[in-house]
């Protein structure tokens, strides 16, 4: 069922403040856009005021009209302009030496009778005080519609910034995960690196051991480039028990003028288990090649990719290469 705006109890409920949210803000929302209709709530506060002064409001509607209309210093004057014109009978008829029944007048037939015994320059001088109350009643009504927008317009924005900082703190944290993660896998590999370095360390120390030891067996294997995944014949390196380390020859072609180099070996679609880092190419023979020495405890039987990167003066990295071997124990 529709409200019907226009009622002036419903009006009055407003300038209390017993009407929920939704029901003062479409009575605002119409007194911006109806002069009219604005006119109408200030003559029912004119009236409230004229109850209030007389007495005549409930004790709750007494409570909430000096909870909202005497916070305000123009209200509060409103208030006592017409507390003085409703003690105006009282005093004409003592004035007058009479005794008469009181008489219930309301506001607007006191403040006629009031006009009709004044001058024709205290008439003028108090219609100008009454279009000042006016104005400034309307006005109060206005600036508080016009705050009440702006709390709103605000609210809004703070929860648009509230939202956006979620948004930033989630990428934030996504970043801070990923960060943590590509920490962990350096460190892995930084191990692995160090545990091939204490594997090539200790075989060192035991050519050099004062008790003559034999000499460790080193196995060598020669990959050429240009050979693919899946494409021809893979070489394949075959270990004895006692290999403790292995040799390979990378053919480069020539075109390939890098810098440094880079290589990185893993099983076939595993992890990387070795790499290395700053190798030059050396001239053998008319061809290009590197030379690497791996421990041969990291390699198990099994297919294994190499792959190959040049790093330009620039630093700038590219791969060169991938190359397949198949890895056989005797």
């Amino acid at each position: 069922m529709a409200t019907n705006l226009n009622s002036e109890k419903l009006i009055a409920q407003y300038l209390l403040g017993e009407l929920p949210e939704e029901q003062q803000v479409a009575i605002e929302d119409r007194a911006f856009e109806d002069k009219e209709y604005l006119a109408t709530i200030t003559a029912v506060e004119n009236d409230l005021i004229d109850e209030y002064v007389r007495q005549e409001l409930s004790e709750t509607e007494r409570v909430r009209f000096e909870d909202r209309f005497l916070a305000s210093a123009d209200r509060r004057k409103r208030v006592e302009f017409a507390r003085a014109l409703a003690s105006l009978p009282s005093e004409a008829t003592v004035s007058e030496q009479r005794v008469i029944t009181p008489a219930r007048f309301s506001w607007r037939e006191s403040l006629e009778a009031f006009i009709r015994r004044l001058s024709p320059v205290g008439r003028f001088a108090t219609a100008a005080v009454m279009l000042l109350v006016l104005a400034g009643g309307a006005w109060l009504i206005f600036e508080t519609l016009r705050l009440r927008n702006q709390l709103t317009h605000m609210q809004a924005e703070n929860q648009s910034r509230h939202n956006e900082r979620q948004a930033l703190e989630q990428r934030v944290e996504l970043e801070r995960r990923r960060n943590a993660e590509l920490s962990a896998q350096l460190n892995q590999e930084k191990q692995q690196r160090e545990q091939a370095d204490e594997s090539l360390r200790q075989l060192s120390e035991a050519g050099d051991a004062a008790t003559p030891q034999p000499r460790p067996i080193i196995a060598s294997l020669t990959l050429l480039p240009g050979l693919s995944r899946g494409g021809g014949e893979r070489p394949s390196l075959v270990l004895q028990e006692n290999a403790r380390l292995v040799r390979l020859q990378i053919g480069i072609e020539p075109e390939e003028q890098y810098k440094t180099f880079a290589v990185e070996l893993r099983p076939n679609a595993g992890r990387q288990i070795w790499s290395r880092e700053n190798l030059s190419a050396k001239n053998r023979r008319g061809a290009r090649a590197i030379t690497l020495t791996v421990p041969a405890t990291i390699l198990k039987p099994g297919q294994y990719e190499l792959r190959l990167t040049g790093v330009a003066e620039t630093g700038a990295s590219e791969d060169v290469g991938f190359y397949y071997f198949d890895v056989k124990k005797n």
